[in-house]
């Protein structure tokens, strides 16, 4: 008997067929199941080397074993006459013709359906990819960050003094055409870190690297700075300056006008050059400043009191003014100050800093905040970021607050771009991971949306408003549970209410969902009528949904991205949907015609 007719009768073709068959089905479904489960690409490794591994160890098997109706038995020990080799020959050919069933069956669904997603998912990944270098190539190698400079004074309570002197120095090179400047977040970042200056360089993808140091002692100041090529780690410029707190801001001129030169920067036009303000004043101011960015209650009040105090000293010192308007502006928003009178006062101190420097980009910025926020002037708004844009093309605190206009506006698109942009200028702040999780989430692309939310808490744990995000973006991947979950730690009660009531009715629990939305409404009508309108909406009841949203905008509540909300698709079919668009001065007729 040859080798190959006791092959075959030993069925070891056959066993080979359905285990290449099977192993083919397992690949496949491995590869494209693990990496959903957030697996890398080690786990369907292993699998395939398994397969690969046990193929010729499955070929030995079926060369020593036979099947018979008492099992598996030695070949040897088989008797030839009761072995049905028959029947044992239709198991293992259903067997093969039920694997091969399925590995069709996948492959249909994978090539027509799975696989169109996938290339649409590294288009969209190679598009984002693709713009992002480009945004960088643009720029060359014109890129810097300027590190908070180090604080040698005595007393360690003038740190607020050297982080301000960084601070103006980054503003000002900010304001430098076709230079990328890092943003005082991520720039500030590093402060206290033992980070080596190319990793620094490296994380923040720039090719120079300012720092610095601060002493000051009586009314006099010494400033250190020195420019890091951190590519070769080459110290191209350093200089030493010991003065006045007159001369402060000759001092900043100075190094401001060395830098450029230094980094071969091809200026035109005058070199950035400082506001020159009373010393006590600009002490005053960087003090304010420096509470603002705690971002707290407390910290805003202290803003406040020495944005006054600066005044009272310089009238005519426009970022105080500016400092000022900011602060009752996010005085607003942490509750501190009722809505109307917040937003009287800030706008009377930014129209003053724009009166005293109608070149200021971060008066301008305010503004159009005002406009947006408070007045629903979107034209206004947009012509306001235009100038500032203009004045301060790579400010991310300006592209960004330009990208929630362009989310009021409805163009998502050039939304998503203005907050790439920022994240280029300024990748360790939260805020604008949490800007692209918004964007995201009103574009459909909950996934996403998802990445982008968790970067924000990673970069700022107690970020309420990423949670929220986090917890609408599984929402809107069907996961009501995790979005129950996530919602749970909000600190904003009626965030937290709106987004439990739309998860339980996810999850069919509407008993549970309508005692949350009764609770929301008994508490919260008269502030967040907005987000009880989106419950409404989510559940099917269109009528509830619009006498809500009508509260909202008769009481002058923030209905703020209405045009691209996503738990409001429910109503754009309506008649009802465009009139009340235009309430709010964004309807299509209104809105189309703005440029961004």
């Amino acid at each position: 008997m040859s080798i190959f007719t006791e092959l075959k009768r030993r069925n070891v073709f056959r066993v080979a067929i359905a285990y290449l068959a099977g192993a083919w089905l397992l690949s496949e479904v491995s590869t494209t199941l693990f990496p959903l489960f957030g697996f890398s690409d080690t786990p369907a490794r292993i699998v395939v080397t398994l397969l690969a591994i046990g193929f010729p160890l499955f070929l030995v098997f079926s060369w020593i074993f036979e099947i018979t109706p008492e099992g598996l038995k030695l070949e040897k020990d088989v008797q030839r006459e009761a072995s049905q080799e028959g029947k044992a020959d239709k198991k293992l050919d259903r067997v093969i013709i039920v694997l091969l069933v399925l590995a069709v069956g996948y492959f249909a669904v994978d090539k027509f359906i799975l696989e169109p997603e996938r290339i649409a998912d590294i288009v969209e990944e190679t598009t984002q990819q693709v713009r992002s270098e480009a945004l960088l190539e643009s720029f060359g190698d014109q890129s810097i960050a300027v590190l908070p400079f180090v604080n040698m004074s005595a007393d360690p309570k003038q740190e607020y003094f050297s982080d301000g002197i960084a601070e103006e120095l980054l503003n000002m090179l900010a304001r430098v055409p076709d230079l990328r400047v890092i943003s005082r977040t991520s720039a500030f970042s590093f402060k206290g870190r033992n980070v080596k200056i190319g990793d620094i360089a490296k994380e923040l993808g720039v090719r120079y690297i300012l720092e610095g140091s601060v002493r000051r002692f009586d009314d006099r100041v010494r400033i250190t700075a020195q420019l890091i090529e951190a590519t070769t780690d080459r110290h191209v410029w350093s200089e030493s300056y010991e003065r006045t707190l007159d001369d402060i801001f000759a001092i900043e001129d100075e190094i401001a006008a060395s830098v450029l030169p230094a980094i071969e920067h091809q200026l035109t036009g005058r070199p950035p050059t400082a506001r020159r303000t009373d010393p006590a004043a600009y002490s005053l101011y960087l003090q304010g400043s420096h509470f603002f960015l705690q971002r707290t209650a407390a910290g805003l009040d202290l803003a406040h009191e020495y944005a006054l105090r600066a005044i009272e000293i310089d009238p005519e010192y426009a970022p105080a003014w500016i400092l000022l308007g900011s602060a009752y502006i996010n005085q607003v928003n942490v509750g501190k100050r009722p809505r109307a009178e917040g937003y009287r006062l800030a706008t009377e101190a930014i129209d003053r800093s724009l009166s005293l420097a109608p070149d200021s980009a971060f008066a301008h910025s305010a503004r159009a905040w005002v406009a947006m926020a408070q007045e629903r002037d979107y034209e206004a708004a947009a012509a306001h970021f235009r100038r500032a844009r203009a004045l301060a093309p790579n400010n991310a605190s300006v592209l960004g607050n330009n990208s929630v206009l362009a989310v009021r506006l409805g163009r998502l698109d050039e939304a998503l771009e203005l907050i790439e942009r920022s994240i280029k200028l300024d990748p360790a702040n939260s805020v604008n991971y949490f800007n692209r999780s918004d964007q995201l989430i009103r574009l459909g692309r909950p996934a996403e949306a998802e990445q982008a939310a968790r970067k924000a808490l990673a970069l700022s744990p107690g970020m309420s408003a990423a949670q929220g995000n986090l917890a609408l973006s599984l929402l809107l991947q069907e996961q009501p549970t995790a979005a129950q979950k996530a919602a749970q730690t909000l600190e904003n009660e009626s965030v937290r209410q709106t987004i439990l009531a739309l998860a339980y009715y996810d999850s069919g629990d509407w008993e549970a969902a309508d005692r949350v939305l009764d609770s929301l409404e008994q508490q919260h009508a008269q502030d967040s009528a907005y987000l009880i309108a989106l419950v409404h909406a989510w559940s099917g009841e269109v009528d509830e949904a619009f006498r809500w949203l009508d509260k909202a905008i008769d009481d002058k509540q923030s209905v703020f991205g209405i045009r691209t909300e996503p738990f409001l698709r429910a109503l754009h079919d309506d008649p009802r949907w465009e009139v009340t668009l235009e309430k709010v001065g964004l309807s299509k007729r209104q809105v189309d015609d703005i440029v961004l």
